[in-house]
């Protein structure tokens, strides 16, 4: 069971790597990063929303990850869609927000049409996105938060921040989450998902999250 990862960064891929080493523990996956690459635990390459939109472009490439892996996973937060070229408002026409769901789908859209149709009609069903509102941090607050907060969608990372000071554990800085604290802080709150179950429950309340979690099931074990 292999595993290809195209990801904004090295922290949106050590939370997807560990969400995959943990719903499939019993297959023992072999998770392989594409863009940004990773060597030693550290990024080597440029990593942002918008490569992950350039890699999604790059047929050649896509094609030689499924010579080598069964799946693909496409990670990407939306807090910057509405940015050109991704080009996705939060907001419909008359102004009112989209729904996560809503959103989620439009952006799904967008990297399936940048994605060649050769890719798309071959491996189509090989492909999970992995669509982060309005980032991947979001998925982590029902780790931290048994209220309401567990479901936002904005300013995760300071809402994160907020409890792991009460725990007298470092903060994830908005501007550098890859130093040697960050990466310890989000080890800590991993290990908190030590069971597949751990990671359906969680995934409960973000409709992004879910929808994810949802087609990582439709992977068929048997094989």
């Amino acid at each position: 069971m292999k595993f290809a990862l195209i990801t904004e960064g090295i922290s949106e891929h050590r939370i997807i790597r560990h969400i995959l080493e943990k719903f499939f523990k019993d297959k023992v996956p072999f998770i392989r990063q594409i863009q940004p690459q990773i060597f030693n635990e550290k990024q080597i390459s440029i990593g942002s929303w918008n490569e992950v939109l350039k890699y999604c472009g790059r047929t050649d490439d896509l094609k030689e990850i499924f010579n080598n892996n069964d799946y693909l996973i496409i990670q990407i937060d939306t807090d910057k869609s509405q940015t050109k070229p991704f080009s996705i408002s939060h907001s419909k026409i008359d102004n009112t927000l989209k729904s996560v769901d809503e959103l989620c789908n439009e952006v799904i859209v967008k990297l399936k049409s940048i994605i060649s149709l050769e890719i798309i009609k071959e491996h189509g069903n090989k492909i999970f996105f992995a669509i982060c509102v309005h980032s991947i941090e979001c998925w982590l607050l029902p780790l931290l938060y048994t209220n309401n907060l567990k479901s936002k969608t904005h300013g995760c990372i300071d809402t994160l921040n907020t409890e792991l000071i009460k725990k007298n554990i470092h903060i994830i800085p908005n501007g550098n989450k890859n130093n040697h604290n960050a990466i310890r802080t989000y080890e800590t709150i991993l290990k908190i998902w030590k069971r597949k179950q751990d990671i359906i429950e969680s995934s409960k309340h973000n409709e992004g999250f879910k929808k994810f979690i949802n087609s990582l099931k439709t992977i068929d074990l048997t094989k």
